[in-house]
């Protein structure tokens, strides 16, 4: 079995080719799925958001001032914190594959 990397270079080794004989299937094929996967990325997006959005309310502090915080060592390392911590990782993750 291959992996995702993987395949993708094998894709781009089979599109490096010849572009044109490129089976129009396939083409529409690549853009679904690239669609599917940016509507699970947004969508996941939001739940993340609405828990950073929870623990904003509960500890009366925004995700950028505790993260700022946190990463100074000013927070301690309860629970909370570190799951409110990974929530606004994973939110840069994301942003990041969405902006690539």
């Amino acid at each position: 079995m291959f992996s995702t990397l993987e395949k993708v270079k094998r894709l781009e080794q089979y599109l490096a080719v010849d572009n044109s004989t490129v089976d129009p299937v396939l083409d529409t094929t690549i853009d679904k799925l690239l669609a599917r996967e940016q509507a699970r990325i947004v969508e996941l997006k939001t739940r993340l958001q609405e828990q950073c959005a929870l623990f904003e309310q509960n500890y009366t502090l925004s995700s950028e001032d505790f993260y700022k915080q946190y990463q100074a060592g000013q927070m301690g390392d309860e629970t909370d914190y570190v799951e409110w911590a990974a929530t606004i990782e994973m939110l840069a993750n994301l942003d990041k594959r969405l902006a690539s």
